[in-house]
């Protein structure tokens, strides 16, 4: 069951769905509410589902902020990294990304509420319905490109300065995305960190094989479990992305790591983007604290 709540920790709107809905893509629930005319849970929708994709753009743009002062810092002393890093970076954060798209199908839905015919309904709906998907496509095209850019600035980092230079790079960026968006995580229940987490990988990375956000929630007893297939970011980046048939992104030697490391799982060949989910969810919180943060089943 859809469970769309303000969360006090968070200070924002999350779903804390029940688990049969919870993997269901954003998207997918808008739609329905669409057809069903249920307009203003389908307006909520529209807006949660905007606001998920907002949030992993803004982290991707952070990172790759972040990444370009570690490099321009590496390259010789200069007062001027972090300002020339942000803005090298601000369009990311200033372009209105689906903002005209989530107004015209909000609009287009409380026009449909006021219509007569039936037939007028069904043309707004149908609109409404390809404004969402619209929405979806002008944030998930370029959140692929910064995922590639991410990996292609962490391999020149691994060229450059060695393998470990890039755990030093994603340490300095740790706490203004990982740090801070899981700040809150002990006084959060374990549904509530679950609705989190999935959040990410739903209108965040665009996961599943639609590229919609879908993934598998399920309670095995002991743990809760998220099972993307497949993960849309780093797993895109290594397997290509179904939607649209484009092949997996092409990556040298350097791509990938040559040494097992205790931040790639021991293993070697991953690639340097798929490298922070070791690092931000396991490693380092098993140094800073003892324990993993979210334990990760890494599936080449």
């Amino acid at each position: 069951m859809l469970k769309l709540e303000t969360n006090e920790i968070l200070n924002r709107t999350l779903r804390v769905d029940d688990l049969d809905t919870l993997g269901v893509s954003t998207q997918t629930l808008a739609e329905e509410a669409i057809r069903a005319g249920r307009v203003d849970e389908a307006v909520a929708l529209v807006d949660y589902f905007h606001q998920e994709m907002r949030i992993m753009h803004t982290i991707m743009r952070t990172w790759l902020t972040d990444i370009a002062r570690y490099i321009i810092a590496c390259d010789g002393p200069t007062d001027n990294a972090g300002e020339f890093s942000a803005a090298l970076l601000d369009i990311w954060r200033t372009y209105p990304l689906g903002e005209a798209l989530r107004e015209r199908c909000k609009e287009a839905l409380l026009a449909a509420r006021t219509l007569g015919p039936v037939s007028d309904r069904a043309s707004q709906t149908a609109q409404a319905v390809n404004l969402l998907d619209q929405m979806r496509l002008e944030f998930k095209y370029p959140h692929d490109v910064l995922v590639a850019w991410v990996q292609d600035l962490l391999t020149t980092i691994a060229t450059r300065w060695g393998e470990e230079a890039v755990l030093d790079s994603i340490l300095q960026t740790h706490q203004s995305i990982w740090g801070d968006r899981y700040e809150n995580w002990s006084q959060m229940t374990p549904h509530e960190r679950l609705a989190l987490t999935v959040e990410g990988m739903r209108g965040g990375h665009f996961s599943g094989d639609r590229r919609r956000g879908d993934m598998t929630v399920r309670d095995d007893g002991d743990r809760l479990v998220m099972a993307m297939e497949l993960c849309g970011s780093g797993g895109v980046l290594r397997r290509g992305d179904p939607e649209t048939g484009r092949p997996p992104y092409p990556v040298d030697e350097h791509g990938v790591n040559q040494q097992a490391h205790d931040w790639t799982w021991q293993k070697t060949g991953i690639h340097w983007y798929c490298s922070h989910c070791a690092i931000a969810m396991e490693w380092l919180p098993g140094h800073q604290r003892g324990r993993l943060l979210r334990p990760l089943d890494h599936v080449m």
